[in-house]
């Protein structure tokens, strides 16, 4: 898909300040120009300056910038086309493709229009009901179920007095681009069924594609490089209320459909799912990873399976003095351990057939995934429950390796991306800084350098540790840190601390982590700001 060059020019005639006002970014104004915070490094303090004149904006701290399309593709981990239209859905211009019918494209955007304005005029009917004397019963029940004032407000949540959606709560649904499309109405009364219903089905609502809290989540998902799944809004809602802020909620569909999968696997390749701990859960996880398993298992995305107290979701946990949610979310294990846990758990060895049946299925499995080491670790794994003794054990885990290394595996060469080959690069530096002491002085100056929001975090760390030591930082003071750090930095940060793999110190390894942390992906003149240098 080609988007017209017109269209990219409409938008570069756009003050880059209104492009993130849109999007409710903060902007302070200095003289000419304004300030926000930086979203191409870990911003505490508003370094990005935005110039409307030049139609750039530029960061003198990570010397991050570019112009208002790149903005949006940093902050929310879009692609470029993605950027495109959300910044043009936003401020009422055409999005026009090469291949688009000039007629067929002003009928859309008429039709559009029509369906904006019909359903912005729906929602602000729902926002006002809450607010009067007649919504004083739905405030309440979301005080009763802990959520916030503010956090409603943020959510924009409202009650339909009458209608399709009468008598209950309403939660407006947008797309990923931020576009309201429909809602979700819940039930305020015990008898009222269906407990919730959905905006019918439209070219703009299809539940199937489409992710509660989605656009909200995309900038936390780019900064803890993880996505975490839920069933139901009000999980998401809580755990947003919560800080846990890279979530989105299921649509109550069944399957999840492989466009979504792909599109966050854009994001990041860290998925987690966090179900409700019963029959239901259980069958969303078992359709989610039928969907996602196969790209998995060539490695193309991490999926961890959360496992949540009998009779629990993530809303109970997030209001129980007795469940420590994040350390759940932290120590979840892979999909592989929960699929053989589930399909082992209370079976019948004398049932040979459904024995035989479930050990051909856990050879499937383990035949699918890619990773030599990984498939070794669950040979060895899935032997030991099979076979109860050790010699037995012992023994099919080598009749299956032999079997196992013996099959072919079609790997399709991917060019490598370069955000993530810079992410590599930079854990690298870290890594070396940490465990090559005699590296530090080489490795220091090209802490500057970093994007990761993570490796960020970290550093920042490291340089109030060592202006308080007296020694050099070790690895037990970096892992003591980690235990005090939010848990999805946890666990992306564990692996510098702890390596498991070897300390490639060689001076063509360190020039590699150079030229790629010294080369800009983006480049932006320094004139932005009026000043020289930075």
């Amino acid at each position: 898909m080609k988007i017209k060059t017109s269209t990219i020019e409409n938008i570069r005639q756009l003050p880059v300040s209104d492009i993130l006002r849109k999007e409710n970014v903060r902007l302070k104004k200095v003289g000419r120009e304004y300030l926000a915070k930086c979203p191409w490094h870990l911003d505490t303090n508003p370094s990005l300056t935005i110039n409307d004149e030049k139609g750039l904006c530029f960061c003198f701290v990570c010397k991050g910038g570019s112009d208002g399309i790149s903005y949006i593709q940093q902050k929310f981990g879009l692609s470029f086309s993605e950027a495109v239209e959300r910044i043009a859905l936003s401020n009422g211009i055409e999005f026009e493709t090469e291949d688009s019918d000039p007629e067929a494209a002003k009928r859309d955007r008429q039709r559009r229009l029509q369906f904006e304005s019909a359903i912005t005029k729906e929602h602000q009917s729902y926002r006002d009901a809450i607010r009067s004397h007649e919504g004083m019963n739905v405030r309440q029940l979301l005080l009763d179920r802990g959520i916030l004032p503010e956090t409603a407000k943020e959510f924009e949540i409202g009650y339909a007095k009458s209608g399709f959606f009468a008598n209950r709560l309403t939660i407006p649904i947008h797309n990923h681009l931020g576009s309201l499309v429909g809602f979700t109405a819940r039930s305020i009364e015990a008898d009222q069924m269906p407990k919730y219903k959905n905006s019918a089905n439209s070219e703009y609502f299809d539940k199937s594609k489409i992710l509660f809290n989605e656009y909200r989540a995309l900038q936390s998902i780019r900064e803890s490089d993880s996505v975490i799944f839920v069933e139901g809004h009000f999980d998401a809602i809580s755990m947003w209320q919560a800080g846990i802020k890279n979530v989105v909620a299921m649509q109550g569909t069944a399957v999840i459909d492989m466009d979504v999968i792909n599109r966050l696997a854009r994001r990041t390749k860290r998925f987690i799912l966090c179900f409700d701990s019963d029959d239901g859960g259980n069958k969303a996880v078992e359709n989610f990873v039928k969907a996602a398993g196969p790209m998995a298992c060539r490695g193309e995305l991490t999926i961890s399976v959360v496992q949540l107290p009998s009779g629990m979701d993530p809303d109970d946990c997030i209001r129980s003095d007795d469940c420590d949610l994040y350390q759940l979310i932290t120590s979840a294990p892979s999909w592989l351990d929960w699929q053989l846990d589930v399909w082992l758990s209370g079976v019948d060895r004398s049932d040979t057939k459904r024995f035989s049946e479930i050990e051909s299925a856990i050879r499937r499995l383990i035949e699918s995934i890619q990773s030599p080491a990984l498939r070794r670790y669950y040979i060895d794994k899935a032997s030991k429950i099979l076979v109860p003794d050790i010699k037995g054990a012992n023994k099919l885990a080598i009749e299956w390796s032999d079997s196992l290394s013996k099959v072919s595996v079609n790997r399709v060469w991917q060019k490598p991306d370069a955000n993530e080959t810079r992410l590599k690069a930079e854990r690298r530096l870290v890594r070396l800084y940490l465990h090559a002491p005699e590296l530090r002085d080489y490795c220091r100056p090209l802490f500057e350098k970093i994007h990761s929001p993570a490796l960020r975090w970290l550093c920042k760390r490291i340089d109030e540790l060592e202006a308080f030591s007296a020694n050099p930082i070790s690895a037990s003071e970096l892992m003591a840190i980690l235990l005090v750090a939010e848990p999805h930095y946890t666990t992306q940060l564990r692996p510098i601390a702890v390596p498991t793999i070897k300390i490639d110190k060689s001076s063509g390894v360190l020039r590699h982590i150079e030229d790629i942390l010294c080369s800009e992906i983006v480049t932006v003149s320094h004139e932005v700001g009026g000043n020289e240098g930075g």
